[in-house]
């Protein structure tokens, strides 16, 4: 046995947790990651993990054993992260036919967990291409400036610029010269095309020269512009880079650049996509950015849902710290990190059978993480939902606060995503009637500006049968921001 492994976290399950516990959990990942029934590289690896959690806590002796030596050693821990799921009901009526059901997954940092600073392997890669001459350049120098100076000794940091080609301005270094490092940054000077592509092969090669599980390993790119090509391969060095625990945060400077891309490389990498609509903004987007990833709680969250054999999950949709849709279709969700003062909210849209009766098991929730602030990887935390069904139920129990909260602001990200969609499909008037309801929606939750934006590309809409690349920008960005604050959502 390897004491220094948390076997009961492998497992998802409590250090109290009896026999039939251990065993139930073990029977449940082995049938997840079997190499026959899953044929991923990190599937193999869990299996394995699983397999050994098992030998070792099945057997009485050998989880004495391993319990005093943890103990002996000051490594029995609480868990690090706190799941909680919150049914908008705890009972329904027996029905006919199929009734929904709402479950919000909050998850928080434990109260107990004590987050440290990591040092950072943070790359920087910016568009230096003909279109970000002048102000937006010069604001993206200084932006450059004030992360070079935010950095410790023990920090490794690079600089990748890039137009039809890639150049490190800054190669990944520990102890920056920060005199040298700001003079570099001085002499970038923008001119040729936009490819992506080349910045992000040459930052994420400087990012894992350094790359370690100690480290918080982190790529930001800015761009302002269309990509010539590359598409396809942008998005499979994301994906790979999540495999290697480096997250990606995308930015994108005023109307021009391909919201879709940039969206789908942060989302396959773990990371967020931002839209900076000014150039005067880009220094507190990066103070943002860096001051979120020096609290890091938790990374590489993913969320398995496998809901019971009469419940259908119909959809998933994170709400906290921001709005996005979650495909329900991949083995687990990713939800990216969370840093010390931040929770992750999801909302699942469960479809109920008919003529259930009794306790009915909903779903059962799988949600694993790194937590390396206390050095802890693959971290799993198991969670059933469960609901009464009773005949004759008149009164159901009112929702929680929360999720109404939720779903209100979740019901308007939802008619901007349709909205995109009609116009993806020539559909106009749909489109327009849909920006004109969701500015109605928008000032009822006191979101002025953006519902003014919305009426206003409801009529150009109309007019010329086209948004505006800023209103579509604001529309899509706004709506994603409408997420729950933390004081929104309920700890009791």
């Amino acid at each position: 046995m390897d004491y220094r492994k948390d076997y009961y976290a492998v497992l998802g399950i409590e250090p109290s947790a009896d026999p039939e516990e251990i065993k139930a959990a073990y029977r449940a990942m082995a049938r997840r990651y079997h190499p026959d029934a899953n044929p991923s590289p990190e599937a193999s690896t869990r299996f394995q993990e699983a397999q050994e959690a098992y030998d070792v806590l099945s057997e009485p002796g050998q989880r004495r054993a391993y319990d005093r030596l943890r103990e002996r050693e000051g490594l029995k821990q609480p868990p690090a992260l706190v799941i909680k799921p919150v049914p908008s009901h705890q009972a329904l009526p027996v029905m006919d036919e199929e009734q929904l059901l709402y479950v919000m997954v909050e998850i928080s940092p434990s109260p107990t967990l004590q987050a440290k600073r990591l040092a950072f392997n943070l790359g920087l890669v910016v568009d230096r291409s003909t279109s970000m001459q002048g102000i937006r350049l010069q604001r993206v120098k200084d932006a450059t400036n004030y992360i070079i100076d935010f950095l410790d000794q023990s920090d490794v940091f690079s600089l990748v610029t890039f137009n039809d080609r890639a150049e490190v301005v800054i190669p990944a270094q520990p102890q920056l010269d920060k005199t040298l490092a700001k003079s570099r940054v001085s002499t970038v000077r923008s001119s040729g095309g936009t490819e992506i592509l080349q910045g992000l092969l040459a930052g994420l090669g400087e990012v894992d020269r350094w790359r370690s599980p100690a480290m918080v390993n982190h790529l930001i790119l800015l761009t302002d512009g269309q990509t010539y090509g590359g598409e396809k391969e942008c998005l499979q060095e994301a994906e790979n880079a999540a495999q290697r625990q480096v997250s990606i945060t995308t930015m994108g400077i005023g109307q021009d650049w391909n919201d879709k891309l940039l969206d789908e490389i942060a989302r396959r990498s773990g990371g967020r996509s931002t839209y900076i609509d000014s150039a005067a903004k880009v220094t507190s987007v990066f103070r943002e950015c860096v001051h979120s990833l020096a609290t890091v709680a938790a990374r590489g969250l993913r969320l398995a849902v496998r809901p019971a054999d009469a419940i259908r999950l119909q959809g998933a949709f994170q709400v906290a710290p921001y709005l996005q849709s979650l495909p329900t279709r991949e083995d687990s969700m990713p939800l990216g990190m969370i840093n010390a003062e931040q929770v992750c909210a999801v909302v699942l849209e469960f479809l109920v059978a008919p003529q259930l009766t009794g306790r009915v098991s909903v779903a059962s929730l799988e949600l694993s993480a790194d937590i390396p602030s206390v050095g802890q990887q693959s971290v799993m935390l198991r969670q059933g939902v469960e609901i009464e069904l009773v005949p004759g139920l008149e009164a159901v129990d009112p929702v929680p606060p929360s999720i109404v909260n939720a779903l209100g602001k979740l019901a308007i990200f939802r008619m901007q995503e349709k909205t995109m969609d009609d116009l993806d499909r020539g559909e106009i008037e749909h489109a327009s009637q849909r920006l004109e309801t969701m500015a109605t929606r928008l000032l009822n939750v006191g979101e002025n500006e953006l519902a003014k934006a919305a009426l206003l590309e409801a009529g150009r809409l109309a007019r010329t049968g086209h948004l505006s690349p800023e209103g579509r920008k604001r529309i899509r960005y706004g709506t994603r921001s409408l997420s729950m604050l933390p004081k929104e959502i309920s700890h009791d």
